[in-house]
């Protein structure tokens, strides 16, 4: 993959890269939040499988209408590392192996939730997925 070759969308706060693969795209999406994170999603055929969560809640509203201006449908949203940012895509099915979910609800994930909200305060989204 070249990492190099990719549309660069400005949104308001983030910013996506999206490449392009014929029929996959990927749309990295960088939250410019505090932590730097970012966001995956994977299109294909109209539909979206999404790679972790925002944690801060501008994030959440920026990409999920980012997500509805593509017309994509989110099929489903993989947490694999924290489950901070439960108010992102209300509905849409969340996926994790067992042990994911155990270090993002009692282990070490769920450690840094609650030291980030008391850090980040209310703009954090500390909801737990």
């Amino acid at each position: 993959m070249n990492k190099n070759s990719f549309k660069k969308i400005a949104l308001a706060k983030g910013e996506i890269n999206l490449y392009d693969f014929g029929g996959v795209k990927l749309h990295a999406y960088r939250t410019n939040d505090f932590l730097a994170d970012e966001v995956f999603i994977v299109e294909k055929e109209g539909q979206a499988v999404i790679i972790e969560s925002p944690c801060f809640f501008d994030n959440d509203r920026e990409l999920e209408e980012y997500i509805a201006g593509t017309g994509l449908t989110a099929a489903g949203l993989l947490l694999a590392y924290h489950m901070a940012g439960g108010g992102f895509m209300p509905g849409v099915r969340r996926y994790a192996t067992k042990r994911a979910d155990e270090y993002g609800h009692s282990g070490g994930g769920r450690a840094l939730i609650d030291n980030f909200t008391g850090a980040f305060g209310a703009a954090f989204d500390s909801a737990i997925h």
